[in-house]
Protein backbone atom coordinates (compact mmCIF):
# COMPACT_ATOMS: atom_id res chain seq x y z
CA UNK A 1 0.00 0.00 0.00
CA UNK A 2 2.85 2.48 0.54
CA UNK A 3 4.49 1.64 -2.38
CA UNK A 4 1.64 3.40 -4.08
CA UNK A 5 2.34 6.57 -2.60
CA UNK A 6 6.17 6.25 -4.14
CA UNK A 7 7.86 6.64 -7.67
CA UNK A 8 11.73 5.49 -7.88
CA UNK A 9 11.80 7.58 -11.37
CA UNK A 10 10.73 10.54 -8.76
CA UNK A 11 12.73 13.20 -8.92
CA UNK A 12 14.71 12.59 -11.67
CA UNK A 13 14.65 13.55 -15.65
CA UNK A 14 11.93 12.86 -17.76
CA UNK A 15 12.34 9.66 -19.93
CA UNK A 16 10.73 11.13 -23.07
CA UNK A 17 13.84 11.70 -26.06
CA UNK A 18 14.65 14.88 -26.09
CA UNK A 19 13.54 16.22 -22.95
CA UNK A 20 15.25 17.25 -20.07
CA UNK A 21 12.77 18.61 -17.56
CA UNK A 22 12.32 16.99 -14.11
CA UNK A 23 10.06 14.19 -14.22
CA UNK A 24 7.24 15.13 -11.50
CA UNK A 25 4.13 13.45 -12.88
CA UNK A 26 2.24 10.30 -13.33
CA UNK A 27 -1.02 9.04 -14.49
CA UNK A 28 -2.29 6.55 -11.86
CA UNK A 29 -5.50 5.76 -14.88
CA UNK A 30 -2.80 4.88 -17.36
CA UNK A 31 -1.40 1.11 -16.07
CA UNK A 32 2.28 0.34 -16.98
CA UNK A 33 2.91 4.22 -18.21
CA UNK A 34 6.40 6.08 -16.64
CA UNK A 35 6.30 8.93 -14.51
CA UNK A 36 7.09 12.42 -17.00
CA UNK A 37 7.04 16.01 -16.61
CA UNK A 38 3.65 17.91 -16.96
CA UNK A 39 3.99 19.04 -20.40
CA UNK A 40 4.60 15.73 -21.91
CA UNK A 41 2.30 14.15 -19.32
CA UNK A 42 -0.16 16.80 -21.04
CA UNK A 43 0.72 15.75 -24.82
CA UNK A 44 0.17 12.08 -24.17
CA UNK A 45 -3.27 12.85 -22.70
CA UNK A 46 -4.57 14.61 -25.88
CA UNK A 47 -7.18 12.26 -26.40
CA UNK A 48 -7.92 11.16 -22.23
CA UNK A 49 -8.76 14.88 -21.06
CA UNK A 50 -10.51 13.12 -17.83
CA UNK A 51 -7.44 11.21 -16.42
CA UNK A 52 -5.86 12.56 -13.11
CA UNK A 53 -2.41 13.56 -12.71
CA UNK A 54 -0.51 12.77 -9.34
CA UNK A 55 2.07 15.41 -9.30
CA UNK A 56 5.02 15.34 -6.72
CA UNK A 57 5.04 18.92 -4.78
CA UNK A 58 8.60 18.22 -2.94
CA UNK A 59 6.69 16.36 0.17
CA UNK A 60 3.74 14.46 -1.31
CA UNK A 61 1.56 13.39 -5.18
CA UNK A 62 -1.09 15.62 -5.28
CA UNK A 63 -3.73 15.03 -7.99
CA UNK A 64 -4.28 18.07 -10.17
CA UNK A 65 -6.56 18.38 -13.58
CA UNK A 66 -4.72 18.52 -16.72
CA UNK A 67 -6.36 21.66 -17.41
CA UNK A 68 -3.69 22.91 -14.33
CA UNK A 69 -1.34 22.34 -16.48
CA UNK A 70 -1.99 24.21 -19.41
CA UNK A 71 -4.29 21.30 -21.17
CA UNK A 72 -7.20 22.50 -23.72
CA UNK A 73 -10.36 19.93 -24.99
CA UNK A 74 -10.79 20.30 -28.40
CA UNK A 75 -14.03 19.29 -30.02
CA UNK A 76 -14.58 18.04 -33.39
CA UNK A 77 -11.39 17.79 -34.78
CA UNK A 78 -10.12 14.38 -32.73
CA UNK A 79 -8.36 16.35 -30.24
CA UNK A 80 -6.33 19.14 -33.00
CA UNK A 81 -7.47 22.52 -32.67
CA UNK A 82 -9.76 23.80 -34.91
CA UNK A 83 -8.05 25.75 -37.81
CA UNK A 84 -10.69 28.78 -37.39
CA UNK A 85 -10.44 29.47 -33.33
CA UNK A 86 -10.89 33.26 -33.72
CA UNK A 87 -7.38 35.02 -33.08
CA UNK A 88 -6.58 35.19 -29.27
CA UNK A 89 -9.84 33.91 -28.07
CA UNK A 90 -9.59 32.20 -24.76
CA UNK A 91 -10.81 28.41 -23.68
CA UNK A 92 -13.94 28.45 -21.86
CA UNK A 93 -13.61 26.90 -18.26
CA UNK A 94 -16.01 24.15 -17.81
CA UNK A 95 -16.78 21.67 -15.14
CA UNK A 96 -17.30 18.35 -16.35
CA UNK A 97 -18.63 15.35 -14.29
CA UNK A 98 -16.91 11.96 -15.32
CA UNK A 99 -17.04 8.62 -12.48
CA UNK A 100 -14.14 9.55 -11.02
CA UNK A 101 -14.91 12.75 -10.21
CA UNK A 102 -15.45 16.80 -10.86
CA UNK A 103 -12.76 17.86 -13.77
CA UNK A 104 -12.18 21.96 -14.17
CA UNK A 105 -11.59 21.95 -17.55
CA UNK A 106 -10.62 24.30 -20.64
CA UNK A 107 -12.91 23.81 -23.73
CA UNK A 108 -12.46 25.55 -27.30
CA UNK A 109 -15.49 24.39 -30.00
CA UNK A 110 -14.84 23.71 -33.32
CA UNK A 111 -15.62 26.88 -35.51
CA UNK A 112 -15.30 25.87 -38.97
CA UNK A 113 -18.21 26.80 -41.30
CA UNK A 114 -21.36 24.70 -41.00
CA UNK A 115 -20.37 23.08 -38.19
CA UNK A 116 -22.77 21.86 -35.51
CA UNK A 117 -24.53 23.62 -32.96
CA UNK A 118 -22.12 24.02 -29.87
CA UNK A 119 -25.02 21.31 -27.79
CA UNK A 120 -24.25 18.81 -30.59
CA UNK A 121 -20.67 19.18 -30.05
CA UNK A 122 -20.99 17.97 -26.63
CA UNK A 123 -23.11 15.34 -26.75
CA UNK A 124 -21.07 14.49 -29.74
CA UNK A 125 -18.17 14.53 -27.47
CA UNK A 126 -20.16 12.40 -24.90
CA UNK A 127 -21.22 15.24 -22.78
CA UNK A 128 -24.39 15.71 -21.93
CA UNK A 129 -24.79 19.42 -20.87
CA UNK A 130 -26.81 20.53 -17.27
CA UNK A 131 -28.31 23.06 -18.84
CA UNK A 132 -28.94 24.88 -22.45
CA UNK A 133 -28.38 28.25 -21.23
CA UNK A 134 -24.80 29.67 -20.67
CA UNK A 135 -23.76 25.90 -20.34
CA UNK A 136 -20.70 25.69 -18.40
CA UNK A 137 -20.93 22.06 -16.53
CA UNK A 138 -21.39 18.66 -18.62
CA UNK A 139 -21.87 15.29 -17.30
CA UNK A 140 -20.20 12.68 -19.27
CA UNK A 141 -22.75 10.02 -20.50
CA UNK A 142 -20.67 7.23 -18.71
CA UNK A 143 -21.52 9.09 -15.85
CA UNK A 144 -24.90 9.08 -16.46
CA UNK A 145 -25.29 5.37 -18.20
CA UNK A 146 -23.18 4.23 -14.47
CA UNK A 147 -26.10 5.98 -12.23
CA UNK A 148 -28.94 4.41 -14.08
CA UNK A 149 -26.82 1.25 -14.21
CA UNK A 150 -26.56 1.78 -10.60
CA UNK A 151 -30.24 2.70 -9.08
CA UNK A 152 -31.57 0.12 -11.39
CA UNK A 153 -29.35 -2.51 -9.72
CA UNK A 154 -28.52 -1.46 -6.02
CA UNK A 155 -31.40 1.80 -5.55
CA UNK A 156 -28.74 3.49 -4.39
CA UNK A 157 -30.12 7.20 -4.16
CA UNK A 158 -28.33 10.39 -6.34
CA UNK A 159 -27.74 11.66 -3.27
CA UNK A 160 -25.23 9.26 -2.77
CA UNK A 161 -23.93 8.92 -5.89
CA UNK A 162 -23.35 12.42 -6.27
CA UNK A 163 -21.49 11.96 -2.62
CA UNK A 164 -19.90 9.66 -3.97
CA UNK A 165 -18.09 11.25 -7.12
CA UNK A 166 -17.42 14.58 -4.67
CA UNK A 167 -14.91 12.17 -2.56
CA UNK A 168 -13.42 11.21 -6.02
CA UNK A 169 -12.35 14.06 -6.74
CA UNK A 170 -9.34 15.92 -5.22
CA UNK A 171 -9.63 16.80 -1.14
CA UNK A 172 -6.12 17.61 -0.29
CA UNK A 173 -6.81 21.55 0.02
CA UNK A 174 -10.05 21.70 2.62
CA UNK A 175 -10.53 25.35 1.57
CA UNK A 176 -11.52 24.62 -1.62
CA UNK A 177 -13.60 21.44 -1.81
CA UNK A 178 -15.58 20.55 -5.29
CA UNK A 179 -18.48 22.44 -5.83
CA UNK A 180 -21.78 21.14 -5.20
CA UNK A 181 -23.70 19.08 -8.15
CA UNK A 182 -26.29 17.28 -6.95
CA UNK A 183 -28.99 18.97 -8.33
CA UNK A 184 -27.62 19.76 -11.59
CA UNK A 185 -26.96 15.91 -11.90
CA UNK A 186 -30.92 15.15 -10.41
CA UNK A 187 -31.90 17.51 -14.21
CA UNK A 188 -29.14 16.15 -15.96
CA UNK A 189 -29.74 12.18 -14.91
CA UNK A 190 -33.24 11.96 -15.24
CA UNK A 191 -33.45 14.00 -18.80
CA UNK A 192 -30.33 11.36 -19.73
CA UNK A 193 -32.68 8.27 -18.60
CA UNK A 194 -35.64 9.18 -20.75
CA UNK A 195 -34.01 9.77 -23.86
CA UNK A 196 -32.36 6.24 -23.25
CA UNK A 197 -35.63 4.48 -22.75
CA UNK A 198 -36.60 6.32 -26.11
CA UNK A 199 -33.85 4.96 -27.89
CA UNK A 200 -33.57 1.62 -26.38
CA UNK A 201 -37.68 1.23 -27.52
CA UNK A 202 -36.86 1.98 -30.98
CA UNK A 203 -38.85 5.00 -30.97
CA UNK A 204 -36.53 6.36 -33.59
CA UNK A 205 -36.90 4.03 -36.04
CA UNK A 206 -40.90 3.37 -35.27
CA UNK A 207 -40.37 -0.02 -34.33
CA UNK A 208 -43.91 -1.32 -33.42
CA UNK A 209 -44.74 -4.74 -31.88
CA UNK A 210 -48.15 -6.00 -32.81
CA UNK A 211 -50.96 -5.53 -29.98
CA UNK A 212 -48.88 -2.72 -28.56
CA UNK A 213 -49.34 1.13 -27.80
CA UNK A 214 -46.94 2.50 -30.31
CA UNK A 215 -46.07 5.44 -27.83
CA UNK A 216 -44.85 3.03 -25.23
CA UNK A 217 -41.28 2.83 -24.44
CA UNK A 218 -41.74 -0.35 -21.78
CA UNK A 219 -39.98 -3.67 -22.51
CA UNK A 220 -42.00 -5.84 -23.12
CA UNK A 221 -42.47 -9.97 -22.06
CA UNK A 222 -41.99 -11.76 -25.72
CA UNK A 223 -42.75 -14.74 -23.83
CA UNK A 224 -46.99 -13.99 -23.36
CA UNK A 225 -48.74 -14.77 -26.57
CA UNK A 226 -48.79 -11.98 -28.50
CA UNK A 227 -50.72 -12.85 -32.05
CA UNK A 228 -48.70 -12.58 -35.04
CA UNK A 229 -45.46 -11.96 -33.56
CA UNK A 230 -44.86 -15.09 -31.56
CA UNK A 231 -47.87 -17.46 -32.14
CA UNK A 232 -47.72 -20.22 -34.77
CA UNK A 233 -50.18 -18.96 -38.14
CA UNK A 234 -52.68 -22.00 -36.79
CA UNK A 235 -52.47 -21.44 -33.50
CA UNK A 236 -56.11 -21.03 -33.09
CA UNK A 237 -57.03 -23.93 -34.51
CA UNK A 238 -55.77 -25.51 -32.00
CA UNK A 239 -58.29 -28.04 -29.90
CA UNK A 240 -60.21 -26.57 -27.18
CA UNK A 241 -58.57 -28.56 -24.09
CA UNK A 242 -55.19 -27.41 -25.51
CA UNK A 243 -55.88 -23.39 -25.65
CA UNK A 244 -54.65 -22.64 -22.47
CA UNK A 245 -50.96 -23.17 -24.31
CA UNK A 246 -51.72 -19.68 -25.59
CA UNK A 247 -53.08 -17.89 -22.87
CA UNK A 248 -52.09 -14.83 -20.81
CA UNK A 249 -52.43 -14.87 -17.44
CA UNK A 250 -52.14 -11.63 -15.27
CA UNK A 251 -51.38 -10.79 -11.31
CA UNK A 252 -52.59 -7.95 -9.74
CA UNK A 253 -51.27 -6.67 -5.97
CA UNK A 254 -50.70 -3.46 -4.08
CA UNK A 255 -47.55 -2.14 -2.77
CA UNK A 256 -47.92 0.02 0.51
CA UNK A 257 -43.92 0.77 0.64
CA UNK A 258 -43.99 2.92 -2.45
CA UNK A 259 -45.91 5.48 -1.08
CA UNK A 260 -44.86 9.59 -1.78
CA UNK A 261 -44.91 11.37 1.74
CA UNK A 262 -46.66 14.91 1.73
CA UNK A 263 -44.85 17.87 0.73
CA UNK A 264 -44.76 21.28 -1.28
CA UNK A 265 -45.29 20.48 -5.35
CA UNK A 266 -43.88 21.83 -7.60
CA UNK A 267 -46.80 22.51 -10.14
CA UNK A 268 -44.13 22.31 -13.52
CA UNK A 269 -42.68 18.80 -12.48
CA UNK A 270 -44.69 16.22 -14.31
CA UNK A 271 -43.20 12.91 -15.28
CA UNK A 272 -41.28 13.00 -18.78
CA UNK A 273 -42.69 9.15 -19.48
CA UNK A 274 -46.71 10.23 -19.14
CA UNK A 275 -48.53 7.95 -21.10
CA UNK A 276 -45.74 6.10 -22.34
CA UNK A 277 -45.05 3.37 -19.61
CA UNK A 278 -46.42 1.93 -16.81
CA UNK A 279 -48.51 4.38 -14.95
CA UNK A 280 -52.10 5.35 -15.84
CA UNK A 281 -51.64 9.08 -16.56
CA UNK A 282 -52.42 10.65 -13.13
CA UNK A 283 -55.23 13.33 -15.13
CA UNK A 284 -57.14 10.31 -16.25
CA UNK A 285 -56.72 8.87 -12.31
CA UNK A 286 -57.73 12.07 -10.94
CA UNK A 287 -60.59 12.71 -13.13
CA UNK A 288 -62.01 8.93 -11.89
CA UNK A 289 -61.82 9.93 -8.64
CA UNK A 290 -63.10 13.60 -8.54
CA UNK A 291 -66.14 12.46 -10.29
CA UNK A 292 -66.66 9.14 -8.12
CA UNK A 293 -66.04 10.61 -4.74
CA UNK A 294 -67.94 13.95 -5.54
CA UNK A 295 -64.96 16.03 -5.78
CA UNK A 296 -62.63 14.57 -3.75
CA UNK A 297 -59.38 12.94 -5.25
CA UNK A 298 -58.03 11.54 -2.18
CA UNK A 299 -61.00 9.34 -0.43
CA UNK A 300 -60.75 8.64 3.10
CA UNK A 301 -59.76 4.89 4.12
CA UNK A 302 -63.93 3.71 4.90
CA UNK A 303 -65.43 5.20 1.92
CA UNK A 304 -63.00 4.03 -0.44
CA UNK A 305 -65.59 2.10 -2.32
CA UNK A 306 -69.14 1.47 -2.92
CA UNK A 307 -68.61 -2.27 -2.88
CA UNK A 308 -66.53 -3.97 0.33
CA UNK A 309 -64.78 -7.10 0.63
CA UNK A 310 -67.57 -9.66 0.82
CA UNK A 311 -65.42 -12.35 2.22
CA UNK A 312 -65.48 -13.31 6.07
CA UNK A 313 -62.72 -14.79 5.89
CA UNK A 314 -60.31 -12.20 4.33
CA UNK A 315 -59.86 -9.60 7.12
CA UNK A 316 -56.75 -7.69 5.99
CA UNK A 317 -58.57 -4.61 4.08
CA UNK A 318 -60.61 -3.98 7.34
CA UNK A 319 -57.65 -4.21 9.14
CA UNK A 320 -56.03 -1.10 7.30
CA UNK A 321 -54.70 1.41 10.01
CA UNK A 322 -56.29 4.85 8.94
CA UNK A 323 -53.15 6.36 10.55
CA UNK A 324 -50.74 5.21 8.19
CA UNK A 325 -52.04 6.99 5.57
CA UNK A 326 -51.58 10.34 7.11
CA UNK A 327 -48.65 12.69 5.38
CA UNK A 328 -48.39 10.77 2.44
CA UNK A 329 -49.91 11.60 -0.82
CA UNK A 330 -49.26 8.44 -2.02
CA UNK A 331 -49.86 5.42 0.05
CA UNK A 332 -48.75 3.16 -2.28
CA UNK A 333 -48.96 1.73 -6.02
CA UNK A 334 -51.54 -1.10 -7.69
CA UNK A 335 -50.03 -2.97 -10.51
CA UNK A 336 -50.65 -5.42 -12.69
CA UNK A 337 -47.87 -8.36 -13.75
CA UNK A 338 -48.00 -11.35 -16.43
CA UNK A 339 -46.97 -14.57 -14.73
CA UNK A 340 -42.89 -13.96 -16.42
CA UNK A 341 -43.43 -10.91 -14.07
CA UNK A 342 -42.91 -8.06 -16.26
CA UNK A 343 -45.28 -5.08 -15.56
CA UNK A 344 -47.81 -4.81 -17.92
CA UNK A 345 -47.59 -1.19 -19.65
CA UNK A 346 -50.14 1.39 -18.21
CA UNK A 347 -51.50 -1.33 -15.24
CA UNK A 348 -50.30 0.96 -12.56
CA UNK A 349 -52.16 3.18 -10.62
CA UNK A 350 -51.19 5.46 -7.39
CA UNK A 351 -53.24 4.60 -4.64
CA UNK A 352 -54.30 7.31 -2.03
CA UNK A 353 -55.59 5.05 0.54
CA UNK A 354 -56.57 1.90 0.31
CA UNK A 355 -56.75 -0.38 -3.11
CA UNK A 356 -59.90 0.34 -4.93
CA UNK A 357 -62.21 -1.47 -7.26
CA UNK A 358 -62.33 1.06 -9.81
CA UNK A 359 -58.45 2.02 -9.79
CA UNK A 360 -57.45 -2.00 -10.73
CA UNK A 361 -60.48 -1.48 -13.20
CA UNK A 362 -58.01 1.31 -15.05
CA UNK A 363 -54.95 -0.87 -14.86
CA UNK A 364 -56.85 -3.93 -15.61
CA UNK A 365 -57.64 -2.07 -18.66
CA UNK A 366 -54.43 -1.22 -19.58
CA UNK A 367 -53.27 -5.02 -18.91
CA UNK A 368 -55.45 -6.36 -21.36
CA UNK A 369 -54.53 -3.87 -23.85
CA UNK A 370 -53.42 -5.58 -27.34
CA UNK A 371 -55.36 -9.11 -26.49
CA UNK A 372 -58.20 -8.75 -27.98
CA UNK A 373 -57.02 -11.38 -30.75
CA UNK A 374 -56.43 -14.01 -28.12
CA UNK A 375 -58.82 -17.29 -26.84
CA UNK A 376 -58.28 -17.03 -23.47
CA UNK A 377 -56.66 -14.79 -20.26
CA UNK A 378 -56.47 -15.47 -16.81
CA UNK A 379 -55.94 -13.16 -14.11
CA UNK A 380 -54.84 -13.60 -10.21
CA UNK A 381 -55.80 -11.12 -7.48
CA UNK A 382 -55.81 -11.87 -3.37
CA UNK A 383 -59.51 -10.49 -3.07
CA UNK A 384 -61.24 -11.52 -6.66
CA UNK A 385 -64.00 -13.22 -4.62
CA UNK A 386 -64.77 -9.23 -3.61
CA UNK A 387 -63.52 -7.56 -6.71
CA UNK A 388 -65.77 -9.54 -8.89
CA UNK A 389 -69.33 -8.28 -7.64
CA UNK A 390 -70.66 -5.56 -9.77
CA UNK A 391 -66.99 -5.77 -12.55
CA UNK A 392 -69.32 -6.02 -15.66
CA UNK A 393 -71.47 -2.96 -14.60
CA UNK A 394 -68.53 -1.26 -13.63
CA UNK A 395 -66.81 -2.09 -16.94
CA UNK A 396 -70.28 -1.40 -18.99
CA UNK A 397 -69.46 2.32 -18.27
CA UNK A 398 -65.78 3.13 -17.59
CA UNK A 399 -64.73 0.58 -20.72
CA UNK A 400 -67.55 -1.13 -22.99
CA UNK A 401 -65.24 -1.73 -25.06
CA UNK A 402 -63.24 -4.49 -22.91
CA UNK A 403 -67.03 -6.04 -21.77
CA UNK A 404 -66.88 -9.25 -23.69
CA UNK A 405 -63.26 -10.14 -22.55
CA UNK A 406 -63.91 -9.55 -18.91
CA UNK A 407 -66.71 -11.95 -19.55
CA UNK A 408 -64.53 -14.27 -20.61
CA UNK A 409 -61.78 -13.73 -18.19
CA UNK A 410 -60.94 -16.31 -15.76
CA UNK A 411 -60.33 -14.98 -12.62
CA UNK A 412 -58.14 -17.04 -9.61
CA UNK A 413 -57.19 -17.16 -6.05
CA UNK A 414 -53.36 -16.47 -5.26
CA UNK A 415 -52.60 -19.75 -3.52
CA UNK A 416 -50.87 -18.49 -0.65
CA UNK A 417 -53.38 -15.43 -0.29
CA UNK A 418 -56.56 -18.08 -0.26
CA UNK A 419 -56.00 -19.63 2.83
CA UNK A 420 -57.29 -16.34 4.58
CA UNK A 421 -60.30 -16.51 3.13
CA UNK A 422 -64.03 -18.37 3.49
CA UNK A 423 -64.00 -22.24 2.31
CA UNK A 424 -66.11 -21.48 -0.41
CA UNK A 425 -63.97 -18.96 -2.21
CA UNK A 426 -61.02 -21.52 -1.37
CA UNK A 427 -62.92 -24.05 -3.69
CA UNK A 428 -64.47 -21.65 -6.33
CA UNK A 429 -61.36 -19.38 -7.30
CA UNK A 430 -58.51 -22.25 -6.35
CA UNK A 431 -55.89 -22.50 -9.47
CA UNK A 432 -55.73 -26.23 -8.84
CA UNK A 433 -59.17 -27.06 -9.58
CA UNK A 434 -59.40 -24.72 -13.16
CA UNK A 435 -58.43 -26.21 -16.13
CA UNK A 436 -55.53 -25.45 -17.78
CA UNK A 437 -53.71 -23.71 -15.00
CA UNK A 438 -51.94 -26.82 -13.47
CA UNK A 439 -49.36 -26.05 -10.64
CA UNK A 440 -49.58 -22.73 -11.22
CA UNK A 441 -49.79 -20.19 -7.93
CA UNK A 442 -50.48 -16.42 -8.62
CA UNK A 443 -47.94 -15.40 -6.15
CA UNK A 444 -45.90 -13.85 -9.14
CA UNK A 445 -46.37 -10.10 -8.57
CA UNK A 446 -45.15 -10.86 -4.84
CA UNK A 447 -41.37 -11.27 -6.22
CA UNK A 448 -40.39 -8.16 -7.59
CA UNK A 449 -42.03 -5.97 -4.42
CA UNK A 450 -38.32 -7.61 -2.63
CA UNK A 451 -36.35 -5.44 -4.61
CA UNK A 452 -38.53 -2.39 -5.35
CA UNK A 453 -39.06 -2.07 -1.06
CA UNK A 454 -35.60 -1.10 -1.36
CA UNK A 455 -36.32 1.77 -3.86
CA UNK A 456 -39.23 3.11 -1.80
CA UNK A 457 -36.60 4.55 0.58
CA UNK A 458 -35.46 7.22 -1.84
CA UNK A 459 -38.95 7.69 -4.29
CA UNK A 460 -41.01 7.94 -1.35
CA UNK A 461 -38.90 11.60 -1.07
CA UNK A 462 -39.10 12.78 -4.89
CA UNK A 463 -41.40 14.90 -6.39
CA UNK A 464 -44.37 12.97 -8.20
CA UNK A 465 -42.99 13.60 -11.50
CA UNK A 466 -39.76 12.21 -10.48
CA UNK A 467 -41.13 9.68 -8.35
CA UNK A 468 -42.97 8.36 -11.33
CA UNK A 469 -39.71 8.06 -13.85
CA UNK A 470 -37.68 6.51 -11.17
CA UNK A 471 -40.32 3.55 -11.12
CA UNK A 472 -40.68 3.26 -14.66
CA UNK A 473 -37.23 3.10 -15.10
CA UNK A 474 -37.32 0.41 -12.31
CA UNK A 475 -39.90 -1.43 -13.82
CA UNK A 476 -38.27 -1.49 -17.04
CA UNK A 477 -35.23 -3.00 -15.71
Amino acid sequence: MLWKDHDVHIPGLCPTPGCQSACAARCRECPGREPTCTSCAVRLHRNLPLHWLSVWNGDFFQRRDLAHFGFVWYLGHHGDPCPNIPVGDPPIKFVVVHDNGVHSSLLHYCHCPGRPSRLSQLVRADLFPATLDRIETAFTCHVLERFHLDFDVSKRSTQDFVRILEQLSPNDDPMSPAKDRYRDFLLASRIHRHLTTQKRAGRRHEIVIPGRDPNSITVPCLTCPIPDFNLPDDWKDIPEELRYLHRLVLCADGNYSLQRKSKPADEYDVALTTGQAFFVPEDTMRDFLNKKFNGKSKPSAPESDNVGITCTGFKVARSQRTGKFRNVDNSGILAILCDHLHFRPGATVDLYTTETWGQLDYALAAALFGTEGLLERGMSYDVVCSYICNILERFAKSHPDLLPIVQDLKMMLPKLHMHAHQEMCQVVYAFCYARGFGLAHGEGVETPWAEMNIAGLSTREMTAGARHDALNSLFNY
